[in-house]
C-alpha cells in the first residue's frame, strides 16, 4: 500500500512538471516606431516631408512591395520642391520591368481634395520604367515641383504614384500606389 501511494505522488509530481509553467503569449507583429521629423520649412525652402510606416518588420523578399505607402508633404507652396525616394521591390523570380508614373487618386484622405489642374505636369519620375532584376530593390526619386505663378490649388490636395509590373503580358496586373498627401502654407 505504501509503495502504491509512493508511485501515486509520483506520477501526479511528473505530470505537474509536464505541463508548461509560463502560458504562451499569442505572436503579435512589432509596432514600428515613428520616424524623425525632418527639419521644419523655417530651415529649408523644401517642404517637410514625413513618412508613415505601416511595420518595423523586413518586407518579404519573395513579393513585389513598394514604401513608403503614404508621403506627406507640409507647408508647400507655389515655387517650391519636395523630392522623395519611392523604394520598389521586384519579389519575382525573373526580371521586371515596371511603371512608375503619376496618378489621380480613385479616392482621397479625409480633409484632402483632388489634385489641382496641372498637377500630373509638377511630378517627375527620375526612372518612370525601371527594369529591376529578380529580388532586386531600387529606390526611385519623386520630384514635386510646383511652378511660382500658380494660383488656383487647394489647401490640402492628395496625388498617388503607381508602380506596375509590365513585364507579365496577357495576366492581371496589380497596381501599387503610394499616397503623396500636400498641406499648402
Amino acid at each position: 500500500m505504501k509503495y502504491l501511494v509512493l508511485g501515486l505522488v509520483l506520477i501526479g509530481i511528473l505530470s505537474i512538471g509536464c505541463v508548461q509553467a509560463y502560458p504562451v503569449a499569442p505572436a503579435v507583429p512589432p509596432v514600428a516606431p515613428q520616424p524623425s521629423a525632418p527639419n521644419d520649412a523655417s530651415q529649408t525652402p523644401e517642404a517637410i516631408k514625413e513618412v508613415t510606416s505601416e511595420t518595423s518588420q523586413e518586407p518579404p523578399a519573395d513579393r513585389t512591395w513598394l514604401s513608403p505607402g503614404k508621403v506627406n508633404i507640409s507647408n508647400y507652396y507655389p515655387g517650391a520642391r519636395a523630392e522623395y525616394n519611392i523604394t520598389v521591390h521586384n519579389g519575382n523570380s525573373l526580371p521586371a520591368k515596371f511603371a512608375v508614373t503619376y496618378r489621380e487618386p480613385s479616392y482621397v484622405a479625409p480633409g484632402y481634395e483632388k489634385p489641382p489642374v496641372g498637377a500630373q505636369d509638377w511630378v517627375i519620375v527620375a526612372d518612370p520604367t525601371p527594369v529591376l532584376a529578380p529580388r532586386e530593390t531600387r529606390d526611385i526619386l519623386v520630384v514635386l515641383e510646383m511652378p511660382k505663378d500658380v494660383t488656383n490649388y487647394p489647401m490640402k490636395w492628395e496625388f498617388w504614384i503607381s508602380v506596375m509590373d509590365n513585364s507579365q503580358a496577357g495576366t492581371v496586373t496589380t497596381e501599387l500606389c503610394s499616397r503623396w498627401l500636400v498641406s499648402m502654407r
